[in-house]
């Protein structure tokens, strides 16, 4: 075959290609090559790599030393190979290259060329680094979890005198759990709105009487952590309404209502329309797991017709998203 018919097949070689004297000059560079690093093929011949393409020392001596391994007579090759790409407007992009070199000879045998195969791997590997993030964010999750659960069991246990009791409140805890993980997917995992939290913990319970519910404040976005922990409170307070509170009463009404202050979050269940209210012998589950935050400030009053609950916890909001976390003592 003539000289010409391999020249054609390797300017039309779909994949970015390019030839280099012993000098790691450029002698050549198919079409793909140009586009790949947005050169023309002027501005490459003649040139040596590095002054064309510019980097740290350190990688310039790491992809060097692989070059002078190709011109002694090796093949090589190197995987997931960071560069800067100066772009037309002069912009530097880092891009990522898996890279494999071979020797060409001349006919006495010695190395004349070196040929370099290049491919653009750089959103493979950014997909790759994001699996990564994601697997070791869940594998974070749900050890958090599972801790989470454990956590519930035994406060539950601790509060329940029997199997069956332990089941129904166990499972119910359970329930708004999975309640509040599907809300966190479906918002992306991005953190929800105070108001969502109370009504995803609510309707389960209320949906037919709903209309005895009123909310009261401004949209507050909670930080995922803040959500899981909020709806573990709700869950509990509504738990507690359908079986002694204003859930129990045809006339029963609740008003939520919240506001931030002073880098506070302040929150009131205020329960109404409830006959002969006594306060509980024991301290349930729920107020116990007020304590479990001791930067939380609860109080609690048994008014004849219901019950009203105050909350104040210190919280931080975020710059870039907005979200309010809660501040950890």
């Amino acid at each position: 075959m003539s000289a010409t018919f391999h020249k054609t097949i390797f300017d039309r070689m779909p994949n970015a290609a390019m030839v280099l004297d012993t000098d790691l000059k450029y002698v050549d560079a198919n079409e793909a090559y140009c586009r790949a690093v947005q050169r023309k093929k002027s501005d490459l011949i003649g040139n040596y790599i590095f002054d064309v393409f510019p980097d740290t020392p350190e990688r310039v001596a790491a992809v060097k030393e692989v070059f002078d391994a190709t011109l002694a007579g090796e093949a090589t090759s190197m995987e997931s190979q960071p560069y800067k790409l100066e772009l037309p407007n002069g912009e530097i992009e880092d891009r990522i290259w898996q890279i494999s070199q071979f020797p060409i000879r001349c006919d006495k045998g010695e190395v004349e060329f070196m040929v370099q195969r290049a491919e653009d791997v750089t959103e493979r590997e950014e997909l790759r680094t994001q699996r990564d993030v994601v697997t070791a964010e869940l594998h974070h999750r749900v050890r958090n979890t599972l801790a989470v659960v454990q956590s519930i069991a035994d406060h539950t246990a601790l509060t329940t005198n029997d199997t069956q009791s332990f089941l129904k409140s166990f499972n119910g805890r359970l329930a708004a759990m999975s309640r509040n993980f599907v809300a966190l997917t479906e918002s992306h995992w991005t953190g929800l709105d105070f108001e969502t939290v109370i009504r995803t913990e609510l309707e389960p319970y209320a949906g037919p009487v709903m209309d005895r519910v009123t909310f009261e404040g401004e949209p507050v976005k909670l930080s995922v952590r803040a959500s899981k922990t909020t709806s573990m409170f709700v869950h509990e307070m509504v738990t507690n309404a359908s079986k002694y509170g204003f859930l129990t009463s045809e006339t029963g009404r609740l008003h939520a209502r919240w506001w931030i202050e002073n880098d506070m979050l302040c929150a009131e269940w205020r329960e109404s329309g409830v006959q002969d209210v006594t306060p509980p012998a024991e301290t349930g589950f729920g107020f116990q797991l007020f304590d479990m935050m001791p930067n939380m400030n609860v109080q609690h009053q048994f008014e004849p017709d219901g019950l009203t609950l105050t909350f104040r916890v210190p919280v931080s909001v975020s710059v870039s998203s907005g979200e309010v976390s809660f501040e950890e003592a």
